[in-house]
């Protein structure tokens, strides 16, 4: 991220450099360091614990550093009160990669590899609910199938966290188990891989999430149509500019990959 913001005011793309700032503060710190943070900070005094709240401090103090250009007396303000600061965040050193090489060089690929298993396994477990129409406050089973010990470690070691921030009655990490009348949500990175698993009885009325699933596939099938026929029109192809033809080429492939994935949700329900 830094790199990003580094890169765009280079180049005065400010909006840009705020944008990412934003993302980063909002999304990253936020949604998840805080969150994931919480009942270590709140927890009992431990290595554990002040190890985290040293963490926290660096990272809201180079957080203050990264806003201060775009709102300077809010962030002046907020880093008076930090246990890591200097004189004056007006007087401060700006972040940068080249400035903080050794700084930066202290990140674990461990522990990114970690925390991308976590967020993306806890986004798919949300993205089941929300699709499915379950309510916030129903806590769900999951059962959690990875694809290697290296990523079932990974799991086992943040189950407190993923069956908190996920809001789960319980959490079994093994094989995938039956798949009838589940939601499945795979989760794919670069060196791993995790079904997520949601049994449906009890949580969904079947036969409405049948009927819902199906309306849906019309209306996938009716768009995937619509595309195909616009794509195998060689005058439409011939005079379109490459730009339009390439972003209805990735869109009519979102529409194929949302069709399969709706007909395999029917299959597991029927």
């Amino acid at each position: 991220t830094e790199k990003a913001i580094d890169q765009a005011l280079e180049e005065d793309r400010f909006s840009d450099a705020a944008n990412l700032l934003y993302q980063f503060v909002w999304n990253d710190v936020c949604d998840w360091y805080v969150e994931l943070a919480k009942p270590v900070i709140y927890g009992p005094v431990s290595p554990e614990r002040s190890a985290t709240q040293l963490v926290l401090a660096q990272t809201l103090n180079r957080m203050m550093r990264l806003l201060h250009p775009f709102v300077p007396f809010i962030t002046e303000e907020l880093y008076s009160k930090l246990p890591i600061k200097t004189e004056a965040l007006i007087v401060e050193t700006y972040p940068t990669p080249r400035r903080d090489k050794e700084w930066l060089a202290m990140g674990s690929k461990e522990a990114a590899f970690e925390m991308s298993v976590v967020k993306e396994v806890i986004t798919a477990i949300r993205n089941i609910r929300g699709e499915n129409q379950i309510k916030p406050g129903i806590e769900m089973p999951v059962r959690l199938a990875p694809s290697d010990a290296r990523v079932a470690k990974i799991l086992e070691g943040n189950r407190a966290q993923i069956t908190r921030l996920a809001k789960l009655k319980t959490l079994d990490i093994g094989d995938a188990g039956s798949l009838a009348k589940t939601a499945v949500s795979p989760v794919r990175l670069p060196e791993a891989s995790v079904d997520v698993i949601v049994p449906l009885e009890g949580l969904v009325d079947i036969a409405e999430e049948v009927k819902r699933i199906q309306k849906n596939i019309e209306k996938a099938q009716k768009d995937f149509e619509v595309l195909s026929k616009k794509l195998s029109n060689e005058n439409f192809v011939k005079n379109a500019p490459p730009e339009l033809l390439a972003a209805d080429k990735v869109t009519m492939e979102s529409v194929k990959e949302r069709l399969e994935r709706l007909n395999a949700s029917l299959a597991r329900l029927s």
